[in-house]
C-alpha cells in the first residue's frame, strides 16, 4: 500500500513537471505575454543544456531560468492537488 502511495506522488510530480514544460513552450510562442521575468538562474549550476539538466526536464520539468508563471502554475497545481487529497482523505473517515 505504501508504495502505492508512493507511486501517486511521484506521478503528481512528473504532472506539475508536464503542466510547467507546457506553461514555457506557450510563452515561447506568444501565446501567454505575461509572466516571463525569470524566478532564478541555476544555469552556471545545473543547465538545462546538460544530460542531468535534460534528463531532469524530461521527469519533472526542470529549466535551468524558469519564469513566473511557470513557477506559480506548479505550486498552484500541486496546491490543487494537496487539497484535493485532503477533501478525499477526510470524506473517507
Amino acid at each position: 500500500m505504501l508504495a502505492i502511495k508512493q507511486q501517486k506522488r511521484v506521478l503528481v510530480i512528473f504532472a506539475a513537471g508536464f503542466l510547467t514544460s507546457g506553461i514555457g513552450e506557450f510563452q515561447h510562442l506568444g501565446w501567454f505575454p505575461f509572466g516571463h521575468a525569470t524566478l532564478w538562474d541555476t544555469s552556471s549550476f545545473l543547465s538545462s543544456e546538460s544530460v542531468t539538466g535534460h534528463m531532469l526536464h524530461a521527469l519533472i520539468g526542470y529549466t535551468d531560468k524558469p519564469t513566473v508563471l511557470q513557477g506559480l502554475g506548479y505550486v498552484v497545481y500541486l496546491s490543487i492537488i494537496g487539497v484535493l487529497t485532503l477533501k478525499r482523505k477526510k470524506r473517507a473517515q
